[in-house]
């Protein structure tokens, strides 16, 4: 089953988070992009991936149609483990993170789907999962609102939808103070700063923000690759941290992980090389103690495959039993109706197709296709 056909597709779905706009990354996001890559083999099926690219869309496509997609035509499509590898070397001297690899782990996903698809199983089954797979309990992820009123109102807001959990991307104290009084004591409260601090800056942060009973402290110190920092600053603070979301590869969670430097481990589907990567952090973690919770503040194939991972995720232990992450905010169209909306007490459906589960939405990519 050859590879015939990689075309990246990019899309931008206007969202409303209830208020002002996000700016991560530099520029502020006035819409949710999603960039999509359909591989189509000589035979006619058809696998969908996702890279991720909040605000280096057009950079990532580039890489996926310029530096990805040519060297995998032709190519067995079920021989997964042998492109990812060979894309990996093939292409390490663009450097083994960021954008090179948000391609790489687009095509993984696709070829995973087609996967599935061949067996005629939903991936996570495909994987070892059960044939039933329960419902996956999601917390809100709360973007960054610098208003500790709008905080308090939009933690209630999520509360009321079911959610038993609540992560924010607030820097300053009288936000998380805020959350933290809204939500009352008995509700997780997990905060993201994504980054901001030295490691001397981080352990003062991290005493003013004790009281508060953090369920995790994310990303704390600049860069994010101190791992030795962020393993002195959870033993010394008391809290724990999680981190991950942009490590590539299983090379470097081993790192994070042997560094202690986290009790909570956060692999990006879309970010750290595919699925391929991401059960290979499965298997670390379950022998470092650490728990699972990934990234997924996404709504294309990788939210999709992260739903699928969670059905192959052990039961017991640190490495299971985690949270899915979605993203606080009102799509005005998504690709899979059902499925990235919480059911029933925050918690997500695993989809029973197969391969991911789901087929996207031609409608909304014919709708929301921007130029790439």
């Amino acid at each position: 089953m050859k590879i015939a056909r990689i075309e990246a597709i990019p899309l931008a779905i206007p969202h409303d988070h209830g208020g002002p706009p996000p700016a991560w990354g530099g520029q502020e996001w006035d819409g949710l992009t999603i960039l999509l890559v359909r591989i189509d083999t000589e035979d006619g099926a058809t696998g969908w991936g996702e890279a991720f690219s909040y605000n280096c869309m057009k950079a990532v496509k580039a890489v996926v149609d310029s530096t990805v997609a040519p060297v995998l035509i032709g190519r067995d499509a079920a021989d997964i483990a042998r492109i990812g590898r060979d894309l990996q070397q093939a292409l390490h001297l663009f450097g083994r993170y960021g954008i090179t690899l948000f391609g790489i782990s687009a095509v993984d996903i696709a070829l995973w789907d087609l996967a599935g698809k061949r067996a005629g199983l939903p991936l996570g089954r495909l994987l070892g999962g059960p044939a039933e797979p329960p419902l996956v309990p999601g917390y809100a992820s709360l973007f960054k609102y610098r208003d500790p009123e709008l905080v308090a109102e939009t933690v209630r807001a999520a509360l009321a939808e079911g959610y038993r959990a609540i992560k924010l991307h607030e820097t300053d104290e009288p936000e998380i103070a805020a959350a933290r009084a809204a939500m009352g004591d008995g509700v997780p409260l997990c905060v993201d700063v994504n980054c901001p601090w030295t490691p001397d800056e981080a352990r003062r942060m991290a005493a003013r923000l004790k009281p508060y009973g953090l369920h995790w402290l994310e990303e704390p110190i600049f860069p994010p690759e101190d791992f030795a920092a962020l393993a002195r600053l959870q033993r010394e603070s008391g809290i724990d941290l999680a981190c991950g979301e942009n490590a590539s590869t299983a090379f470097e969670f081993q790192s994070l992980l042997d560094a202690g430097a986290a009790r909570y481990v956060q692999p990006s589907v879309t970010k750290l090389g595919g699925v391929t990567e991401f059960l290979k952090v499965l298997a670390l973690a379950e022998t470092h103690g650490a728990a699972v919770m990934p990234h997924s503040p996404y709504f294309g194939p990788g939210w999709l495959a992260t739903l699928q991972l969670f059905a192959a995720m052990p039961l017991t232990g640190r490495a299971g039993g985690g949270w899915i992450e979605r993203f606080h905010t009102r799509l005005e169209a998504t690709l899979y109706p059902g499925l990235v909306s919480p059911v029933e007490g925050g918690r997500f459906r695993i989809p029973t197709g197969p391969g991911l589960g789901a087929e996207p939405d031609p409608d909304v990519i014919r709708d929301y296709r921007v130029a790439g």
